[in-house]
């Protein structure tokens, strides 16, 4: 996390902030301070997302919970309808998935995880809805945040906010005679000398 924080800190006077990947492996307290020594404003966490919505047992690393022999932990009356997971199983296994494969299964049964039925796919959406609140609110202090942001979007008078970041430096210096002469310029340190093909 230093260097996510001092890449965002070098990263500043241009504006811009960092993505979280892999955001459904960290624990919870990982991503507060996260939040809080860095400029990381967006975390990737579509693989928790996928497992709560198909009803599976996920732990405070977002990840999915498994049984002593390995499985996916299934919660009962939650997630896919059972005879759907039963056959999502059933086509790992047959496919050698293991439960980290999963996810492989969202393009295989995207029609029928879109045809459950209706109160099947309510209990999915609510299932990520409170997810979501709680990781925005319990883990990244977004609570009582939405006067600011409705603030900003009524300010500007439109969704589209802008981009974040300006311009600091002058068009007319990056020509084509210009850029070698800035390349000229770097610091020609290669670093620690060494054979770091491995």
């Amino acid at each position: 996390m230093g260097l996510t924080a001092s890449i965002h800190q070098a990263l500043a006077p241009y504006g811009l902030s960092g993505a979280q990947h892999g955001t459904s492996g960290n624990d919870s307290a990982r991503l507060q301070e996260i939040a809080a020594q860095t400029a990381t404003t967006k975390a990737n966490v579509a693989t928790a997302l996928q497992m709560v919505s198909w009803g599976v047992a996920v732990n405070d690393n977002g990840n999915a919970a498994l049984s002593a022999d390995g499985q996916l932990i299934k919660k009962p009356g939650q997630g896919v309808d059972d005879a759907v997971w039963a056959e999502m199983q059933t086509y790992a296994a047959a496919k050698g998935l293991k439960a980290g494969d999963y996810k492989k299964l969202n393009k295989a049964f995207e029609n029928k995880l879109l045809a459950q039925p209706e109160p099947v796919r309510r209990r999915m959406i609510e299932a990520v809805a409170d997810f979501a609140f709680w990781l925005l609110t319990d883990v990244f202090n977004a609570t009582d945040t939405a006067p600011l942001a409705t603030a900003l979007l009524a300010d500007a008078g439109t969704f589209d906010l802008g981009p974040k970041a300006g311009r600091i430096e002058n068009p007319a210096d990056w020509t084509r005679e210009g850029i070698p002469a800035k390349a000229k310029a770097l610091s020609q340190d290669k670093g620690q000398a060494g054979n770091f093909d491995d």
